[in-house]
């Protein structure tokens, strides 16, 4: 099936859903639309970027309002954009459609052949359709990849480069589940951003270099889990918060810090392995980005226990379960089954 995501501003939304009911009509095309294919319960922005980097395709509608105000369908094309990059230059994935006479407010699309769908919205289709061709068997990098069959890709990085045994973490994840992909990749990252707080050292995420968000490798992943042994401090207007767990970072909300600190010893005393203990605090990272479970402040034994005493989080090392209420919330059957067989293994890597 050749996957075609479609982009659209809230005002297009008709003709967003006009083009899609045209498209799924097509054999061999299988188009995408947020109002029909986000899942219950997921939260929009990493699906989002999920489907165009799996997408062979990507429409951009394109009008008077969207091309003049500012909104998410800006950073869609932003990361169509940056997808484009990776693809060979007589390949096509990026197909501006302008629904009416508007200029194009980014430079890069005004390199790119767009098609009209006025005054004559029927040659305009068959153009597109041309294209779209269901025997075009390329992937949304243009490289032939074969798709693994996860629903979401999760890279783990370890920002102070101690953590010796991350790759087999990342395998053992992978072969209990298949709802998520971990990688592991390796990044160049030199960074001054640990400050002391209080007396206490925290990692200043603030601080850290935009560097780390332009690696490359991080574009074929929907959340990056940044580990570090430093407990973390963020800023707030003119108000540092520090000795938190974990946080996502300003500049790029698909980059989760989490903090390993006193971890050894939360999980000596839960008696489980410090490797379970790194799962466990993943799950939760992973239930807060892709769903909209939240923290709750009563501490239940929960992976979703807001733990604002640290140490509370040893009862929930302890049980290595979701409480019923948070269970409930999970609508996804493949989700909730990913999440129940990681916090269910021992974790011996």
């Amino acid at each position: 099936m050749t996957k075609v995501f479609i982009s659209y501003g809230r005002e297009d939304l008709e003709a967003a859903r006009k083009l899609y009911e045209e498209l799924k009509s097509v054999p061999g095309v299988d188009p995408w639309f947020d109002k029909e294919c986000l899942l219950p319960g997921m939260r929009w922005r990493p699906a989002i970027r999920k489907a165009i980097r799996e997408s062979q395709f990507f429409i951009a509608l394109l009008s008077k309002s969207s091309t003049t105000k500012k909104g998410f369908v800006q950073k869609e094309m932003n990361d169509a954009l940056a997808i484009l990059e990776e693809f060979p230059e007589d390949k096509i994935f990026l197909i501006p459609i302008r629904l009416e006479e508007c200029n194009v407010s980014f430079e890069s699309l005004r390199e790119i052949q767009y098609v009209d769908f006025f005054p004559n919205r029927g040659e305009g289709l068959k153009k597109v359709l041309k294209v779209i061709s269901p025997d075009l068997k390329i992937n949304a990098k243009g490289k032939g990849v074969i798709s693994t069959g996860y629903e979401y890709r999760c890279g783990i990085v370890d920002l102070d480069m101690g953590l010796t045994n991350l790759l087999q973490i990342g395998q053992r994840l992978n072969s209990i589940q298949k709802f998520f992909h971990f990688t592991c990749p390796s990044i160049s990252l030199t960074h001054h951003a640990v400050r002391s707080i209080e007396g206490f050292p925290n990692l200043a995420v603030y601080l850290l270099p935009q560097s780390l968000y332009e690696q490359r490798q991080y574009l074929n992943v929907d959340l990056v889990a940044c580990l570090t042994k430093y407990p973390l401090a963020f800023k707030s207007g003119s108000y540092i918060q520090f000795n938190y767990f974990s946080g996502p970072s300003d500049v790029d909300d698909r980059f989760m810090f989490i903090s390993t600190h006193s971890l050894y010893d939360f999980t000596k005393q839960a008696n489980c392995t410090f490797e379970k203990g790194i799962a466990y605090i993943i799950v939760s990272q992973l239930l807060v980005y892709f769903t909209d479970l939240g923290y709750h402040d009563e501490t239940k034994g929960c992976v979703m226990d807001f733990c604002e005493i640290r140490s509370d989080m040893v009862k929930g090392l302890k049980e290595m379960k979701l409480c019923p209420e948070c269970l409930a919330r999970i609508e996804d059957a493949n989700l909730k089954e990913a999440v129940q067989a990681i916090l269910a293994d021992e974790m011996k890597v």
